[in-house]
């Protein structure tokens, strides 16, 4: 979700209105019962990511820096994994090591390590560790990851999806009015929190896929059988495919 203090272009947030409402027709009569994805294809978090042998390295650093947040004074380092170039920015005084922050990132899909380079852009922080955040444990968009010491990858790849749809709705405005239209056709609910509006329906979907994409074949044909609408939206969003 965006930061506080951190506005949506009006762009954005007129789809993401217009996305709103269509959510908000499907869910008049309630959400179908049943089992939600999010149950169904949950995994535990030290299985996620076992299997991932690709190590992030760091490349320089660290410098000094105003992080954008605030202006919090912290270390930024340039780190790469699986060829991938990316920042990682740690507030002064934070207990977290840029090694440790590459460990979490490493859990991450391949498929989603875009998102840690489209947050490291010319004038971007990277992934950004906070010693607080508002009672949240991250913050993600095309602008910025912000992420609090014991965010997980659960909470990467989750707001991964929302760097990734922001990105894409750059690229193509009716990302999202095209979303909320499959996950009203899939007719299943991903979770309770992404019950509430469509942009997070897309992001915890991102977390549920990651997870079956990092468990198998079996599970991810399963997850395309039971929300095949959503499925063939996010993996046009992965593959950066708008237009």
């Amino acid at each position: 979700m965006p930061a506080a203090g951190m506005s949506m272009p009006k762009a954005h947030t007129l789809r993401f209105w217009i996305a709103s409402l269509l959510l908000s027709a499907w869910m008049i009569g309630g959400a179908p019962a049943g089992e939600r994805l999010s149950d169904r294809f949950s995994r535990k978090l030290e299985e996620f990511g076992s299997g991932n042998r690709e190590q992030g390295k760091l490349l320089s650093g660290p410098v000094p820096v105003k992080m954008l947040r605030g202006g919090a004074a912290g270390r930024m380092w340039r780190a790469e994994l699986g060829g991938v170039p990316f920042k990682v920015t740690i507030e002064d005084g934070v207990p977290r090591t840029p090694e440790e922050v590459l460990g979490v990132l490493a859990k991450i899909p391949a498929s989603y390590r875009r998102a840690l380079e489209i947050v490291s852009e010319e004038g971007k922080d990277g992934v950004a560790i906070y010693r607080d955040l508002d009672g949240a444990a991250a913050h993600g968009s095309q602008d910025y990851l912000n992420m609090v010491p014991s965010a997980n990858a659960f909470v990467v790849v989750h707001e991964a999806g929302h760097i990734l749809e922001q990105r894409a709705t750059k690229a193509d405005p009716d990302v999202l009015k095209r979303w909320a239209e499959a996950l009203a056709a899939d007719a299943v609910s991903v979770s309770r929190y992404g019950d509430q509006v469509a942009h997070e329906d897309l992001a915890e979907f991102a977390r549920v896929y990651a997870l079956c994409l990092d468990a198998g074949k079996e599970p991810l044909a399963a997850l395309r059988k039971a929300s095949p609408r959503r499925t063939t939206q996010w993996e046009t969003i992965l593959r950066g495919d708008q237009k």
